[in-house]
């Protein structure tokens, strides 16, 4: 009798992780690719509705990989994960009901939203604002669309 993996998703995590590393730092090199804090976002929501804590764990982990990569405030935008899932998300689920849409929602909150808290928190702190050009654009449909292979 031959016994499984007994923690197949920490193994996965892991490695998931490493990628992510790698694929952070290629996307600060080549602009087309996209950071995928939409992805970021995507997975943060499933993991509270899921209730998932080890989910919820790695995400916020890729998280924190992605804020040091770009240069933002520690925990910023975990901090903004919450509040927009707190109070914005379920305004928008009594709205909409397309699952397509919400999913599209989530990527445009993910950067529009984050730029113009990271602005709110610029005016607050007087800290140097991130850039925001129009490959914005670009990486919220690309995200979209690896979304909606999810």
């Amino acid at each position: 009798m031959q016994r499984s993996i007994t923690y197949p998703f920490y193994i996965k995590a892991i490695a998931l992780f490493l990628l992510f590393v790698v694929y952070e730092s290629m996307s600060s090199i080549y602009l087309f690719l996209p950071p995928l804090l939409g992805v970021i976002f995507f997975y943060f929501i499933r993991a509270l509705d899921k209730q998932d804590i080890a989910l919820l764990l790695l995400v916020v982990t890729l998280a924190l990989v992605y804020e040091a990569e770009k240069g933002y405030l520690l925990l910023s935008s975990l901090v903004y994960f919450s509040f927009t899932y707190k109070f914005i998300i379920p305004k928008l689920r009594q709205v909409i009901e397309c699952h397509r849409c919400m999913d599209f929602l989530y990527i445009v909150l993910a950067y529009i939203g984050f730029w113009l808290f990271t602005l709110l928190m610029q005016k607050i702190f007087w800290i140097e604002l991130a850039s925001m050009d129009w490959s914005v654009v670009w990486y919220v449909l690309a995200e979209f669309m690896i979304v909606g292979l999810l």
